[in-house]
């Protein structure tokens, strides 16, 4: 039996695409899996996967800790494949190939899901943020060219691993759901109740403040209808958990859920009729497919959210929603109020989404392709 193991340095392990998606699919498919992380103490297995990891999340100062952890858990479970979350992992299974010269059949996988090097040179100011810019792109660039093959998030990511590698071979696994963690919860309006929903990452940059707007707007522009928001996740900041006061100081139903597992947090927008993903503008956002579009497809919600392109790509094959402009809240409002005089486009917008996932944006479709990309690898 082939092992796999998988190596993060910024995403703990319970992450959805590392253990509910990429470890339970190469598990199905007969491999030992392994997954090693720098972000968490844990030694457990799970599941049938066996999880190890150290909490250096904020042992800046020396990197070399988690090269000589991964490294040795690396030597220890000997695996034939390496799948690295991150472009640093990738260098250090490339090390261990090196220092392990007779295993000429181990591969490595970088699983791109994210934008380097922007995502951490905006964080930075000043000087930084130049040399942030150009060291991550050449660590970038060189994880591209030392790793086997690409899986890549999404296309709109593919444009700069080929001109990193214009060679390298890739499969596109996306951000699809599990279907068996869904169950769709389409709703429609009665009695004048109207429930938005937002899961995930929790942060201003990810719109929570253009949240807050809309429904202190909604709240007096439609004072006869009954206003909710359900909001389910971690947030990014903790001085931001301020906005939990300020949606409660609305006066409408509010409820707030801490992060749960893969398995259970759609339950919690059930009663959700519409599904909010409304981001400022900044180099990431803009072209980026947030991966809860596909949640909210998959349980059935209409959804709103920013007019980006990646987005307007998916709403024109899916007719699952409106886009909006996340600039001008008064014209986000208008929007809302004219799509409830149409409360049935509502239940239109939601089944249009449920039905599109179950036809093609689901996690078999990615399955299919990481068998196609172990036979390619001669690891099936």
């Amino acid at each position: 039996m082939k092992k796999v193991a998988i190596i993060s340095t910024g995403h703990p392990p319970f992450d959805e695409r590392i253990f509910d998606k990429l470890s339970k699919s190469f598990k199905k498919m007969e491999k030992s899996v392994f997954i090693i992380v720098t972000t968490q103490d844990i030694d457990q297995e799970v599941d049938g996967i066996l999880i190890q990891g150290k909490n250096l999340r904020n042992n800046y100062s020396n990197q070399l800790q988690k090269f000589r952890f991964i490294l040795a858990k690396l030597e220890m479970i000997s695996p034939d494949l390496i799948l690295a979350c991150e472009p640093i992992p990738v260098i250090i299974a490339f090390i261990h190939k090196l220092l392990n010269r007779s295993k000429t059949q181990l591969k490595i996988i970088y699983d791109v899901t994210e934008w380097y090097p922007e995502n951490i040179y905006l964080k930075r100011k000043g000087i930084n943020k130049f040399f942030t810019l150009i060291t991550g792109h050449l660590i970038n660039f060189i994880a591209t060219n030392l790793c086997d093959y690409l899986y890549v998030g999404e296309e709109t990511k593919l444009m700069r691993y080929k001109f990193y590698s214009p060679k390298k071979r890739y499969s596109i696994i996306s951000y699809y759901p599990v279907l068996d963690f869904y169950k769709p919860s389409t709703k429609s309006i009665l009695n004048k109740e109207l429930i938005f929903g937002f899961a995930g990452v929790i942060s201003t940059s990810r719109g929570l403040d253009i949240f807050y707007e809309i429904l202190k707007s909604l709240k007096e522009t439609l004072p006869d209808y009954e206003l909710g928001f359900i909001l389910v996740g971690r947030f990014e900041l903790e001085n931001e958990k301020i906005y939990l006061e300020k949606f409660k100081s609305l006066g409408i139903r509010f409820e707030y859920y801490e992060w749960t597992d893969y398995k259970n947090f759609s339950r919690l927008l059930e009663n959700v009729h519409i599904c909010l993903d409304i981001r400022p503008p900044n180099k990431i956002y803009e072209h980026s497919l947030p991966i809860k579009i596909f949640d909210y497809m998959a349980i059935g919600k209409c959804i709103v959210a920013s007019n980006y392109e990646p987005i307007r790509r998916i709403f024109e094959i899916t007719d699952c929603g409106i886009l909006v402009n996340p600039n001008d809240i008064n014209s986000i409002v208008r929007e809302i109020i004219e799509l409830l005089k149409e409360g049935e486009k509502i239940v239109k917008y939601g089944i249009n989404g449920r039905k599109a996932v179950e036809r093609f944006f689901n996690w078999t479709v990615c399955e299919e392709e990481i068998k196609r990309s172990l036979k390619i690898l001669n690891l099936q």
